[in-house]
């Protein structure tokens, strides 16, 4: 029997997200990362120090979002949030040694994760989704 396409692209977007989502955070929790906390000690680590708005401009987060998400990070250690060094109104963000070391223990997982991902959903199927998702991230909302 062939399942119905959900109707709304929305709701299908973010059950699959939500589907995927639980994957990762599993492989993660030996670690005590969220997936979420874990792909921002990623972009920092890929990235090096980050303005609040170029993070979350990164992640496709809004601010206020990333913040909630920044303060455990912070109080774990794992980051350090001063001012920005070229702009004293900006908030800074950066990686501490804790959080390498912390990422050094998570990358792994997460590899191993990915991995299962991209053999049970197909290699080409997968990086049509990343291609497809990183084009959705581009579509500009009505009247914007």
């Amino acid at each position: 029997m062939r399942e119905e396409a959900e109707i709304c692209s929305c709701a299908a977007v973010r059950q699959a997200a939500r589907h995927i989502s639980r994957l990762y955070d599993e492989a993660l929790a030996a670690t005590g990362l969220s997936l979420n906390q874990y792909s921002i000690l990623a972009k920092l680590s890929r990235f090096g120090p980050q303005t609040v708005q170029a993070l979350a401009d990164r992640l496709v987060m809004d601010r206020s979002t990333l913040g909630h998400l920044l303060r455990p990070l912070e109080r774990s250690g794992w980051i350090e949030i001063g001012v920005a060094v070229t702009d004293r109104r900006q908030r800074q963000i950066h990686i501490t040694p804790l959080g390498t070391q912390l990422m050094q223990q998570a990358e792994p997982l997460w590899k191993r994760a990915e991995k299962a991902f991209r053999h049970d959903f197909g290699e080409e199927n997968a990086l049509l989704l990343r291609t497809l998702m990183k084009q959705i991230t581009r579509v500009k909302p009505e009247g914007k």
